[in-house]
């Protein structure tokens, strides 16, 4: 089933300092639908639909890590969506992240008759734009939600040390999240981050159905964004007629100790790789399949963070260091980054069967337009 909307969101380009067309693109469809905004002084869009002493409130960010490319074309193969140069064929990151948050969140603002929603800009070169937002802004939210995370199952309740969210909000969710086959966990760096770091406001984000980002091959799968989209919706209409909030000292939970000696949701405060015994850590896919198990021996820590005997794909040096919260590997020796599922994917020897057949989709309805 096409989703002519979701495809026409992903089609803008944009990238970080950049955003001109995907602003245009925001401005644009709001006026659409009868809706005002105002910006602030870095450039990001504010907007409050309908009149009310409480809004449920989305935020996003509209710039990408790619390239602006203006021969970009969007392919739809059953369930999958990406995109690629019309020129050559070539795969192209589509920028799920965080073209899906926009979309999600322009799709809730025609939902609800009150609502509210911020569209950052430049959140990929460190959460620029919400670090300059107008904080007062959130003063009557009642929560705040992103979908800026790969894969499908994660709502993030704790970014390095930062508490988003309490067990009040998330015991009054929990059965949404039940159906939806979500799991709170902690997560990296992203704009929700700065509001609950100045604001009373609790928040939360989540993945949302985009796969690979950062890299060519960035793809999403269209039902799990749409599922996403109807649990975003859900939640909000549940907490609609309750403002919930966390003082400040109960955000904090850990300070300059590292990713390995933070603070873990369920193990609790100072225990080395958030709760978990050191012979139990293990990275996995976003479909839980494991990748490796590394006993004690192959575990040691550098300047805070965590190394492993994880052999690096590119330069094949004997350890990468694994970042705990986001599933993922960065070689200190040549640079490369690789994701848990991207390094499962390897190991299985898939990825270039995958590639291969999407390439022969694209070529054959590419001969096929050209013959038309």
């Amino acid at each position: 089933m096409k989703n002519n909307f979701l495809a026409s969101v992903m089609r803008v380009q944009s990238a970080s300092y950049k955003t001109k067309r995907m602003a245009k693109f925001i401005i644009k469809t709001l006026q659409k639908d009868g809706l005002g905004y105002s910006k602030d002084k870095y450039g990001n869009i504010y907007v409050t639909k309908g009149d009310a002493e409480l809004y449920p409130t989305m935020v996003c960010h509209i710039d990408t890590v790619h390239d602006i490319n203006d021969n970009v074309r969007i392919v739809q193969t059953g369930d999958k969506m990406f995109a690629i140069d019309s020129t050559n064929c070539h795969r192209l990151g589509i920028g799920g992240d965080d073209k899906v948050g926009i979309y999600i969140t322009l799709c809730c603002l025609r939902k609800f008759d009150n609502f509210k929603a911020v569209f950052f800009l430049d959140e990929e070169v460190g959460c620029v734009g919400s670090s300059n937002a107008d904080f007062t802004f959130f003063n009557d939210s009642t929560i705040v939600l992103e979908c800026d995370r790969r894969g499908y199952g994660d709502f993030v309740t704790n970014i390095s040390g930062t508490k988003l969210s309490n067990e009040k909000f998330i015991d009054d969710v929990q059965n949404i999240l039940d159906n939806y086959r979500y799991v709170t966990c902690n997560g990296g760096m992203t704009d929700v981050e700065e509001i609950a770091t100045n604001t009373d406001v609790q928040v939360a984000n989540m993945s949302c159905g985009y796969y690979e980002p950062h890299t060519e091959n960035e793809y999403i799968i269209i039902s799990e964004v749409e599922k996403v989209k109807r649990m975003c919706m859900e939640i909000f209409t549940k907490t609609i007629n309750t403002r919930y909030t966390m003082d400040k000292d109960s955000r904090v939970t850990y300070y300059d100790y590292g990713y390995n000696y933070g603070y873990d949701y369920y193990g609790g405060y100072g225990k080395p790789w958030g709760g978990k015994k050191i012979g139990d850590v293990k990275a996995s896919d976003n479909n839980g399949h494991g990748t490796a198990k590394w006993d004690t021996e192959d575990i040691t820590t550098r300047d805070g963070y965590m190394v492993v005997k994880q052999e690096c794909t590119e330069c094949h040096n004997s350890e990468m260091i694994w970042d705990e919260y986001d599933d993922a590997y960065w070689c200190d020796h040549c640079g490369h980054y690789i994701t848990g599922q991207e390094l499962y994917s390897e190991s299985l020897n898939i990825d270039d069967d995958i590639d291969d057949d999407i390439d022969d989709v694209i070529i054959t309805n590419l001969k096929s337009n050209n013959n038309a």
